[in-house]
This record gives structure tokens, sequence and C-alpha cells, in this order.
């Protein structure tokens, strides 16, 4: 899932502020350049959090350390303003006068703020990869939500740093107010989240601020270093602090969340909301990037992927022997296999880690066969902390900030929820040759500041389900049979969010029966499914960024080998998608259309 990293899931994740139009420069590259790294640089200082996540917060820039993002409503005016004056500054720029690569980076930059500020006249808030939600605090977003693991990751070498971590662990309780006032705002508007999505919240919030504050994710680690280092205890001053500003805010927000409970609807789906059916049109472009999908042709699609999915994992079990019942049926028998379970222990807990590990060195080896100098940076794998998990999916990826490293973290609360035979994928998925992989050959692609910050969903999504596919292609699953049925059923469940995203938000579908079709047709376990079909009902559209994102790099691939015959080179074609850095999908389909490789010596995918 790509909220693998710390998001700034914030409306100043919008604040992509402007200052005056550059200077006369030698030419329209230079004058784009100029451009773009400064909006670059105000948002940075407009968004401490993210500021953080990039290592831009050091220096003359240190003091950000102790600040969180504004998250009132005048700050979302303010982002609003900035959107529109960075539309006219970009505007000024002859595209025509551009280098192709400038041409990319204007392109990028053209959708980014297009979308934003269409998304910023409605409700909720959109984060960096541009995914948005009507619901400013849900089970899956909100200061509580992503921040403890910032706040307590900080470094922590010197007393300075000591007193920016006690300013940012303070300044959480203002953010949490900020965003307590546009729930309520936002509700009075006639935009609530659901009951359920209410309940679940409530939960999590509660777990924060009845946890042991020194045990909890705001604290532990930091005041860890602090010890290490040396340095004097900081973990009075902090428990105050949570006592004082923090603990007081959670119960705001949870009273504020609580007064909408009684009036709370039980509906899934968007189009519940005024202006639903808009909103869902515009959540599913910021999504996907692609031009010119409607809701109703989409679902279609999606069936048609899952019909295709289907009659090849029915080959493939049935090579292995399985050849009762439908392929659902069969493989919710996987499901409960004990081949592929461990116990629900902490022997079994730790089993999975391993797994997940081996899976990641082993394909980590395979890289050369499809990456040109393929870089794998050091990853952890590790569980997702208890108090998230029950509102989290399986896995995801997150790709750290100083001093916290990047992590695979997998949802170790049910054990039975992650099968052995579909670990492989997941491990494909999250870390390598997926989302890991990805966040690290663009760090070392020399990425200017802006392209560094922006980020789009259907790119980071829909590389990490294509890349499911290089992994098998590369041979990853050459010896494990039940690993390629792994990997086409991780296909299926992907390819099936689209018909269910679509069934909710469009097709008016209830949560229970998004959750049954799901379960019948792309053999998912139960209690996992529900989560996931919760989660879709907070983030309409993103759902759909996985497949319509791989599919259009599947596209953009062999529309280019086609082109190029002998002359393609997957590994050129990888380069391009990587080592461009994120970009809208249909920008993508642009570059790949105009990649030319002459003289190059033919690579192709093994199984492409």
């Amino acid at each position: 899932m790509i909220n693998r990293r710390q998001f700034v899931a914030t409306t100043a994740a919008a604040a992509l502020l402007p200052g005056p139009a550059p200077a006369a420069s030698g030419s329209a590259d230079a004058a784009l350049e100029a451009l773009l790294q400064r909006h670059a640089e105000l948002f940075l200082r407009r968004s401490p959090e993210e500021a953080t996540s990039v290592g831009f917060d050091t220096g003359a820039d240190a003091a950000l350390r102790g600040r969180l993002d504004d998250r009132s409503l005048a700050a979302r005016a303010r982002d609003r303003a900035a959107v529109a004056q960075a539309r006219v500054q970009l505007a000024a720029i002859d595209p025509r006068a551009l280098s192709p690569r400038a041409a990319l980076d204007r392109d990028v930059a053209d959708f980014t703020y297009a979308t934003l500020a269409d998304m910023l006249g409605r409700p909720g808030y959109m984060d960096l990869n541009l995914r948005p939600s009507p619901y400013l605090v849900n089970q899956m977003n909100g200061a509580y939500y992503w921040l403890p693991g910032l706040i307590g990751g900080a470094p922590i070498r010197t007393a300075a740093d000591v007193d920016f971590w006690h300013a940012r662990l303070a300044a959480l309780g203002p953010a949490l107010d900020g965003e307590t006032e546009r729930v309520r705002h936002d509700a009075a508007a006639g935009v609530a989240p659901p009951g359920f999505v209410i309940d679940r919240t409530v939960t999590q919030l509660r777990a924060l601020r009845d946890a042991p504050p020194r045990g909890s994710a705001l604290m532990a680690d930091a005041i860890a270093r602090a010890r290490a280092g040396g340095l004097p205890d900081p973990a009075p001053r902090a428990e105050a602090i949570f006592a004082q500003v923090v603990a007081p805010a959670l119960d705001r927000q949870m009273a504020a969340l609580a007064a909408l409970r009684g009036g709370a609807s039980d509906i899934a789906g968007v189009w519940r909301l005024p202006d639903g059916e808009a909103y869902y049109a515009a959540a599913l472009r910021a999504n996907t990037t692609v031009s010119g999908l409607r809701p109703g042709a989409l679902h279609q699609q999606g069936l048609d992927q899952c019909a295709a999915l289907t009659a090849k994992l029915d080959a493939a079990l049935r090579a292995q022997g399985m050849t009762q019942g439908s392929v659902s049926a069969r493989l919710a028998a996987l499901n409960v296999d004990r081949r592929f379970l461990v116990a629900d222990d902490d022997a079994g807990r730790a089993r999975l880690l391993e797994a997940a590990r081996g899976e990641i060195a082993k394909v980590t080896a395979l890289l050369p066969r499809a990456f040109n100098d393929p870089v794998v940076d050091p990853l952890a794998v590790r569980p997702i902390p208890d108090a998230i998990a029950g509102g989290s999916p399986g896995a995801f990826y997150s790709d750290g900030a100083e001093g916290v490293g990047a992590a695979f973290q997998l949802n170790l609360q049910r054990t039975d929820d992650l099968a052995l035979w579909r670990l492989p994928t997941l491990a494909h998925h999250e870390g390598v040759p997926g989302h890991h992989f990805q966040y690290g050959m663009a760090r070392h692609a020399g990425l200017p500041l802006f392209r560094r910050i922006v980020r789009f969903s259907a790119y980071t999504e829909g590389w990490a389900l294509y890349a499911e596919q290089v992994a098998d292609e590369i041979g990853a699953h050459a010896d494990d049979p039940f690993g390629h049925i792994g990997f086409l059923q991780s296909q299926l469940f992907r390819a099936a969010r689209i018909v269910v995203d679509t069934g909710l938000h469009h097709h008016r579908w209830t949560r229970d029966q998004a959750t049954q079709w799901m379960v019948d047709h792309a053999g998912e376990v139960p209690a996992a499914t529900a989560r996931e079909v919760v989660r879709y009902c907070v983030y309409p559209g993103q759902a759909c960024s996985f497949t319509v994102g791989a599919n259009a790099i599947v596209a953009a691939r062999e529309a280019a080998r086609a082109r190029l015959g002998p002359r393609f080179d997957v590994r050129a074609f990888h380069d391009l998608v990587l080592r461009s850095g994120p970009m809208p999908l249909d920008v993508l389909a642009a570059a790949a259309a105009r990649l030319d490789l002459p003289g190059a010596a033919a690579h192709s995918t093994p199984r492409a």
C-alpha cells in the first residue's frame, strides 16, 4: 500500500507557495528549474513535516524540526490561493521552448497544480500522492495516525535536538485541534464519516491517549536515543507535554467525532455526500492520473481482468493437483492449509518476518536480469505497531526519514491473514523490486527538489503491482509454484479492487456486498477483506490506482517494444520509468512513446 512512508496527510501538502516571478534567465529550461525550485523550498518551509521527510530541516532550516504543519481552515484557504498563483506562474513559461526533460517536469507540475486546485475546493484533504479523502480524520489518516512515528523518530544527538523534539511534541496539540475544527466544518456541510469509520477512528485515538506515553511511538525511541547519547533524560518533560497538551487535544477530537456518531450514516459510498458523484470522478482522476476514465467502464474493465486472471489461476491450481471446486474455493482452501500457516505466537511472527527477509534477498540477486545497475538500499522488516494494526492493511512500506530507516511492515495481528504462499509477492510489492526499490532508484537519480516532493499514487502503486509481474518474469517463482499462484492471486486481488471500489462509490454497493464479492471472486480472507473494504470507503478511487497504474506501465512497455522491435531494451525502459521520477501515467505514456535506443542490444524480460 502507498501509505508506506510517513506521508504528510494534511492540506499543507498543497501549499506549494509561489514567490515573485523569476528573473529573466538564459533559457526556458533555467526559468522553469528556478521557478519549481523556489516553489519547492517555500513549500517545505510551510510544511515542516515534509521538510523532515526529505531531509530539508537542517542548517538554517533546522528549527523546522520543532514544528508541525498548520491544519487549520485558514491554512487551507492560503493553500488554495498559493496553488492558483503557482498555476499562473507556470503558464507564463512557454512549453514549446523547453527541452524534452524540462517539458516532462513542466507536465508533472501542471498536473499537480491542476489536481490540487480541484481537490482543495472540496471537503477533506489530499496528501502528496495526490490521494484524496473526503474525511480528514479516519482510521487511516489524521495527525494521530501519521505523526507519532515522525515525532518519535526525530534525530536526538544534542540538547538542541531534544528541545526540537519537545517542541514538535507540543505542536501535536494544535495540529489535532486544527483538524478537529475542520471535522466540524465539513460535517456542517454534510460531509462526515460513516458510523463504522467513526467507531474505528475513536478506538485508535483512545488507544494513543491511554497508552503509557513513555512506551508509545511518540516517545520510546526518542527517549532511548537521548539516554544512549548521554543527554539529560527528556522523558519527564515529554510526559508533562503529553498530559497537558496532547491528551486534551485527543479528547477534543474524540468528542467531535462522537458528536457525529448519532446521526452518522452506514452508507459506505461517497455518492451519498453532497456532489458525491463529481467527487468520485475527481478522486479517480487524481488517483489514476489517466485521462478519460469513467466509473462504469472501469467497473467492466475490472470484471474482464478478473475473469482472465481467474482462468490463469485455474490452470496453475490444476497443475498442483487442486481440481475440485471454484477457483475461489481452492484459494480459500490454501488460506487454511496448515502447510502455509505459522503459529499465532511470537515464534510464528518471527518466522513470517524471516521469510519476508529471505524473499527480498532472493529477488535482489535476480534484478540484473531486468535492470541496469540496480541499487537496493538497506530495508528493515518489522511488524506494524499494535496501536494501529487494527485499522491497517496487511502490510505497508515506509521510506523513513532522518534517524528512521526504510521499513517493510507486516500486520501480524492475525498470523492466519499472512499465509506463506502469499508472502513472496507481498515482499516483492512492498520491498524489492516494488516500493523500496522504486524509492531507492529515484533517490539515487539526482532528481531536482520539486520532483522529489511530488508523488502520484498510480505511479507508485502501479509500479509496485507491475514489479510483482517483473519478479515473476525474472524467475522469482521458478522453483516455487505456490509462490506463482500467490502472484496471480495478488494480481486478481488488485483487479477485484477496481470492481469493489467502483461498486461502492458508483454502483452503490453496501459494505457487506463489497466484502462478499471480494471473498467470493478473489479468494480473500474475510477478516482482512473487511478491513480492506473500510479502507476503500475513506480513500475513494485509490484502490483503482494499482491495476490502472500497472496496466498503463505494461501498455507503455509493449508499445515501445512494438515500435522499437529488436532495439527494445527492457532495462532502458525501466530506467525511463524509475530514474525519471514519479509522474502522471499520461506523462509516462508520452515519454515512452519518445523512447529511442539507437544501437541498443535487445533485452527482453524472460516471460514478458
